[in-house]
């Protein structure tokens, strides 16, 4: 919303006013994700507005400087340990609100890289993270959408793969490039397709030689739409999670939160209804 709107700096930190999801809860979000089957969640630790999901010591614009205050990834990473549940952040390499990212490249990557060694560090053992916003083989039109979107240099990914493996040895590393995998990375991941199929109009159709995921929809979008509800059978999200089984392939199901911090009752039925398929047919 922040590129599509084209909304200012300034007006877009006043949301850091109404941010106060209090019905936010890790123990229940926990035994969601066990009653669904679930062996792992990711969430979004960053996206591309550069707001921060955690305490973060690089930014002020971040989740302890809102009503709501806690630190969701830390509540997350116990609830998430106590249930044999592991732990993967989505991380944006973009960041449109850093000062850096537009004016002083290099101090833009020791930024990001450092905000990396908090996610690392500060949560115990990490399943692993999943980058985004770096896409070598799209084309960016105009002045804005370049603006918004084109690296105003190298991003280190050797450097920050590294980083990575040496704090958390087991964390396994993605980055959804739409390319083939790079050196560092762990796996190989499609949008809203099957591994080497491009049905979306973005993927890859050659598959590496890395294991493989693909990322699919619970819902119409990646975060909560109320004007764009349209939640899927449960049924047909087990046949998506077959065919990418048939494939070699993890399915990685999205769900967005509402506002007040909650997952919508109804996809939390698909969820559930999901879990029971899953022990009924033993997958």
């Amino acid at each position: 919303i922040y590129f599509d709107d084209r909304i200012s700096y300034e007006t877009y930190r006043q949301r850091l006013t109404r941010f106060n999801p209090t019905r936010f809860n890790a123990e229940e979000w926990a035994d969601l994700m066990l009653e669904a089957g679930q062996r792992a969640l990711l969430i979004t630790s960053k996206h591309h507005d550069g707001f921060c999901l955690w305490d973060t010591e690089c930014t002020d614009f971040k989740i302890g400087n809102t009503p709501f205050g806690r630190d969701v990834l830390a509540e997350l990473a116990v609830a998430l340990r106590d249930r044999d549940i592991d732990l993967h952040f989505y991380y944006s390499l973009l960041d449109w609100t850093h000062p850096a990212y537009r004016d002083d490249w290099p101090a833009y990557v020791g930024y990001y890289q450092a905000q990396l060694r908090e996610l690392c560090t500060n949560y115990g053992p990490i399943g692993g993270i999943l980058f985004d916003g770096y896409w070598p083989r799209q084309a960016f039109v105009g002045e804005e959408e370049q603006d918004y979107f084109e690296p105003r240099g190298p991003w280190d990914l050797a450097g920050t793969y590294d980083l990575i493996h040496s704090l958390q040895p087991d964390a396994v590393i993605t980055n959804n490039t739409h390319i083939p995998p790079l050196q560092g990375e762990d796996y190989q991941v499609w949008e809203l397709d099957l591994p080497g199929e491009n049905k979306i109009g973005f993927n890859c159709t050659e598959i590496g030689d890395k294991p493989t995921a693909c990322w699919w929809n619970l819902n119409h979008g990646w975060s909560y739409q109320p004007w764009n509800h349209a939640v899927k059978d449960a049924h047909l999200l087990v046949r998506t999670k077959q065919a990418a089984h048939a494939r070699d392939a993890v399915f990685m199901l999205n769900v967005g939160p509402r506002p007040f911090g909650d997952i919508h009752p109804q996809e939390q039925t698909v969820l559930r209804r999901i879990g029971q398929i899953l022990r009924e047919v033993r997958l």
